[in-house]
């Protein structure tokens, strides 16, 4: 419909002003062909001028007068051609605009689409579902459904706040800044709290909490979605496992408390933390339970990381130590416990590796260490003697 608008635009504009141009030239060839008339006339009747002069001069004006009205129709047609140009503009913009319209519309919707799906996939967990496909229901339904731009999936936090503020939700973080410090610090004891079990092998330079979960989170991008995991899911599991840790500490079969009891002492460390960056806290949290509960195909892949890194710590102590199968209690408390086939084909890559060195060194493994079991409940969550 735009096209035919234009085409009938440009010609109507076209004819009136080549109309124009034509007129302008028309009349100064008539001025120049009445003058140049009137020159000849002169000449005619003049007894004293010389006719080589006097056609000389005519025939000079005459071409002088034609280049005018040339120049005058060159400069129609050249004003022709700018007011062509001008109109063409002016309709292609109104064109343009309106078509913007309706690609904005369009793109609005793929976009409402596309997070839709996003949501659905859960790419970030848990944090797509209350913070992206919710808010925009509940915006909505607060102002009454009127035509209100949301914030979709780039909003910033100060838009969603503004936008949950009016809902009546809660913003971003509805914590203060020092409660938000608050979990920075206990973030901060993971980075320095050392791994109990080789604290108890007196293993020098040993690894901190942070860093083992920091080698399971990068383990995921080894993930290509063959697997059917969802990678972002796993790297969330491996950052939040041993969170708890920052105020409980690490816990081990040698520490005398049950798994009952460290059950409870971590989900109530679990829900201190969290408490401090509500509404964020909430997905951690569920996180942090569905590791637990390890029914998940990700929870069951994160765990086999947490045991594939520990026996690559154990292999790699030894090797740095030069201490070979110093450490073995650690790969006999993993023997038959990896499902997942990846995983698995890596366990079996250490422990050949492992046996190569070991028999070139002529390495023999120490007496075996039995390991306390952690059934029976002789400790409480406060860490005093049950029978006291």
């Amino acid at each position: 419909m735009f096209s035919l608008q234009l085409q009938q635009l440009l010609r109507a504009t076209a004819s009136g002003v080549t109309s124009g141009a034509t007129k302008t030239l028309c009349t100064a060839t008539a001025s120049a062909a009445t003058k140049h008339s009137s020159q000849a006339k002169f000449g005619d009747n003049s007894s004293h001028g010389s006719p080589s002069h006097t056609d000389g001069r005519s025939h000079g004006e005459s071409e002088s007068d034609l280049e005018s009205a040339h120049g005058q129709n060159f400069t129609s047609h050249h004003l022709a051609r700018r007011i062509l140009q001008q109109r063409s503009q002016d309709i292609q913009r109104h064109i343009h605009t309106q078509s913007a319209k309706g690609q904005t519309s369009a793109k609005s919707s793929q976009q409402q689409q596309h997070q839709q799906t996003a949501t659905k996939f859960a790419m970030s967990s848990l944090a797509a579902e209350p913070l992206q496909s919710q808010k925009s229901d509940e915006i909505t339904a607060s102002t009454g459904g009127g035509d209100v731009e949301t914030p979709g999936l780039g909003a910033s936090c100060h838009e969603v706040a503004a936008a949950s503020a009016s809902a009546g939700k809660k913003p971003c973080f509805s914590s203060g800044l020092g409660e938000i410090l608050q979990f920075m610090e206990l973030i901060g004891n993971l980075k320095h709290t050392k791994r109990t079990g080789w604290v108890l092998r007196d293993v020098n330079d040993c690894e901190s909490i942070s860093g083992h979960m920091y080698r399971m989170s990068m383990l995921t991008f080894l993930l290509d979605g063959s697997e059917g995991l969802n990678q972002i899911r796993c790297m969330e599991l491996a950052l939040v496992h041993d969170l708890a840790e920052s105020l409980v500490g690490d816990i081990t079969p040698f520490c005398g408390i049950s798994k009952d009891d460290k059950r409870a002492m971590e989900f109530k460390a679990m829900e201190d933390i969290c408490k401090l960056i509500e509404p964020r806290g909430k997905r951690i949290m569920e996180l942090f339970e569905e590791y637990e509960h390890g029914q998940t195909a990700e929870s069951k892949f994160v765990k086999d990381l947490d045991r594939l890194d520990m026996v690559m710590q154990a292999f790699e102590y030894e090797k740095r130590d030069n201490c070979l199968l110093k450490h073995q209690e650690f790969f006999d408390s993993t023997e038959g416990k990896f499902n997942h086939p990846f995983v698995k084909k890596l366990v079996n890559e250490i422990y050949e590796q492992r046996d190569v060195l070991a028999k070139a060194k002529g390495a023999t493994p120490p007496p075996a260490i039995e390991v306390p079991s952690m059934e029976r409940s002789s400790k409480l969550a406060n860490g005093h003697d049950g029978s006291s």
